[in-house]
């Protein structure tokens, strides 16, 4: 998939907001501190050549332009959401039976240290009886039931909301802005927005992952379940294998589906009263990766298809 870039500006307040949650770090000793800062750099996308889920980061400077809210505010719960988003990253670790590049107890312990550095940044604005609370709960609950409910039903990805279960707490920062702002009314659109932009995510995601979610992860990956029922209609007993897919990509027009999918969420997002330009931008970005790769692959079919027959394609799959 096509690597999703950030403007230059937006790297920017990106590197701001890795710097200084990398800094923050320093509220704790040694060699925890230094788990922590080493986790934020590698999680910093700025001056890389690869895709980047800055949404992550940049959602609440998204609805923060609309709402003309406080920078100061913006930058903070951006730095709380990187560190939110590394401690879900070592759960997400530790569930998949991986090391997250350290050991298990160390990793557990240097989560529960980012949850508080995420606590401690939002706490700064909103105490123990803000409403925005209840709706970290009711994210944390969507979050729990996705990962927990993951491959025992196959990804639906035709579901935008059960797709973007799993980044559930990324909402938070945003109902923060909008609390802040004084506009409750407004959530349940945002949620709807941020939902349409995050199962765009997932769907691009489920693609340029379906090689490695094959056959182990089938059942997470919604772009497989697509390919299955829709492109192939195969039984839900019969195994999916990679020619079968390769197949489903360059002859059934998997991909082209995949693509309307997304197609579609922009199109929803962009009719939304109160969309964030930003975000409406960061789902836009997708969506062209993923019509990059459309093109690509009717490339390839039209070059090879010409040059020896489907089977000789398939042979050289591959190696694409």
């Amino acid at each position: 998939m096509k690597t999703v870039q950030a403007e230059p500006e937006v790297a920017s307040e990106i590197a701001n907001v890795f710097a200084e949650a990398a800094a923050g770090a320093e509220a704790y000793p040694e060699p925890l501190s230094t788990a922590i800062r080493g986790l934020v750099m590698r999680a910093d996308p700025t001056g890389r050549d690869r895709k980047s889920n800055y949404i992550a980061f940049l959602l609440p400077s998204w609805i923060g332009m609309r709402t003309g809210a406080d920078p100061a505010l913006c930058r903070d719960l951006a730095v709380g959401n990187v560190y939110a988003m590394l401690h879900f990253f070592l759960l997400d670790d530790m569930m998949d039976g991986s090391d997250a590049g350290m050991e298990s107890k160390r990793a557990l312990a240097v989560g529960q240290l980012l949850h508080a550095l995420f606590m401690e940044r939002y706490g700064r604005y909103y105490p123990p009886e803000s409403l925005l609370w209840t709706y970290y709960r009711t994210y944390l609950a969507e979050w729990a039931t996705a990962v927990s409910g993951e491959g025992l039903r196959r990804a639906d990805p035709r579901n935008p909301r059960a797709l973007a279960r799993k980044s559930a707490p990324v909402k938070l920062g945003a109902v923060a802005i909008l609390l802040a702002a004084g506009l409750p009314e407004q959530i349940a659109d945002m949620e709807e927005a941020v939902e349409l932009a995050l199962a765009s995510l997932q769907l691009a995601d489920d693609w340029a992952d379906w090689r490695e979610d094959l056959p182990a992860e089938e059942r997470s990956n919604a772009f497989l379940t697509l390919v299955r029922r829709e492109s192939l209609a195969l039984p839900e007993d019969q195994p999916l294998q990679e020619r079968l897919v390769l197949q489903a990509i360059y002859r059934k027009g998997a991909l082209e589906q995949l693509a309307s999918i997304v197609l579609g969420h922009g199109e929803r997002l962009s009719g939304l009263s109160d969309a964030a330009p930003g975000l409406i931008r960061f789902q836009q970005e997708i969506v062209a990766g993923i019509l990059n790769d459309v093109q690509a692959t009717r490339d390839t079919t039209d070059k090879l298809a010409g040059g020896g027959g489907f089977s000789y394609f398939l042979s050289k799959m591959q190696d694409l």
